[in-house]
């Protein structure tokens, strides 16, 4: 048995290389969605939070920070996803209701619909439970949103 230990490091010093650095990134990779910044309203309302609107402009959303700044050729726009639903549901609060604003509405619900199973896929990350932690001390409100998209 005292060479067990020598065995596992022996397995582990074989294998470690053999993983390359695009393996492990697409291993640990968090997921994102593609947006555009029409999906975000009109510029007058989503340059507040998307910062001026480019050429091209590619919205990725994903867990990380905010990142305005454009990224190379491409103008590439990083943003959070709570924080991006949370935008989205100022936003469709904010408009009056009329009949002229049902387009705009109902894009501000798409974008947030596309965006909601990414929360809610990390919601539920977080609240499972496991040898670590049986019992989730982890409060719904402070992850999710408490409104599914069709009724923001």
């Amino acid at each position: 048995m005292k060479s067990s230990p020598q065995l596992i490091l022996l397995v582990l010093a074989l294998l470690l290389p053999a993983c390359t650095g695009s393996a492990w990134h697409k291993a640990f990779a968090a997921p994102t969605v593609t947006l555009n910044y029409d999906d975000f309203g009109p510029e007058s309302a989503a340059s507040k939070f998307l910062g001026p609107r480019g050429s091209h402009t590619t919205i990725i959303a994903h867990y990380g920070f905010k990142n305005l700044t454009p990224s190379g050729p491409e103008d590439v726009r990083y943003v959070n996803v709570l924080q991006s639903m949370n935008f989205l549901g100022q936003q469709v609060r904010s408009l009056p209701p009329t009949p002229a604003n049902e387009a705009l509405r109902q894009r501000l619900r798409a974008t947030y619909a596309r965006l909601y199973p990414l929360q809610l896929k990390r919601y539920n990350i977080a609240l499972s439970t496991s040898f670590m932690s049986p019992v989730s001390g982890i409060n719904r409100r402070l992850m999710l949103p408490a409104l599914p998209p069709p009724a923001i």
